[in-house]
């Protein structure tokens, strides 16, 4: 299984990171740290799902190449520290569309967070999963377009263990109208997400 992108996310997420995305929304640090955990299986989730027609993994290739190079990761406390949503907002109207009300929905239930913040958090994560993507697609090939699908199908298993990872697979099922049972499963299966990757 490729993990190589979720160790980018994880190597990056360190705990000053980690709390400077908690002071943007307003949560302590470990509910912070919690509802990142469920919201990557959601955004890596759907990033597989519209990379799986020809004419989305055209657009995610495009997106990628042309903007995420992954130097987003060299600065992300101080990323998070700005609290600019506005790459965000966009990369999340093109992979949710109208399933991003739901998808923020699902996971304000999950996690205990509000709408607002969950919003927000996931307008702050989107850009940092497009750089890794990018940063990570270069590296696995020398293009972006050949590895893209092979890193978010790769890391989606892992993404998907332990308690976040099942809320995240929860939300993940309903916006694929029931077809994400195979992905509680696999969460099941996990006996902590991202093994040790997160727990700094």
């Amino acid at each position: 299984m490729n993990t190589d992108l979720l160790k980018t996310l994880a190597a990056h997420f360190d705990q000053d990171a980690i709390g400077k995305l908690g002071q943007q929304i307003g949560a302590p640090q470990d509910q912070t740290h919690s509802a990142i955990n469920a919201a990557l299986p959601v955004l890596v989730g759907m990033l597989a799902k519209n990379n799986e027609s020809n004419e989305g993994h055209q657009a995610l290739a495009r997106a990628v190449e042309k903007d995420h190079d992954g130097s987003i990761l060299n600065q992300l406390s101080g990323f998070f520290s700005d609290g600019s949503t506005g790459t965000g907002e966009k990369i999340l109207g093109h992979i949710f569309g109208s399933n991003q009300a739901p998808a923020e929905a699902g996971l304000a239930e999950q996690t205990g967070l509000q709408n607002d913040q969950i919003h927000k958090m996931m307008a702050m994560l989107a850009p940092v999963v497009m750089g890794a993507l990018g940063q990570q697609a270069r590296a696995s090939s020398g293009s972006t377009a050949g590895s893209i699908g092979d890193l978010l199908q790769g890391s989606m298993g892992d993404l998907l263990k332990g308690n976040s990872g099942q809320a995240g697979a929860n939300v993940l099922g309903q916006l694929l109208g029931g077809k994400g049972g195979d992905l509680g499963s696999i969460a099941q299966a996990g006996s902590s997400l991202l093994g040790s990757f997160f727990k700094r």
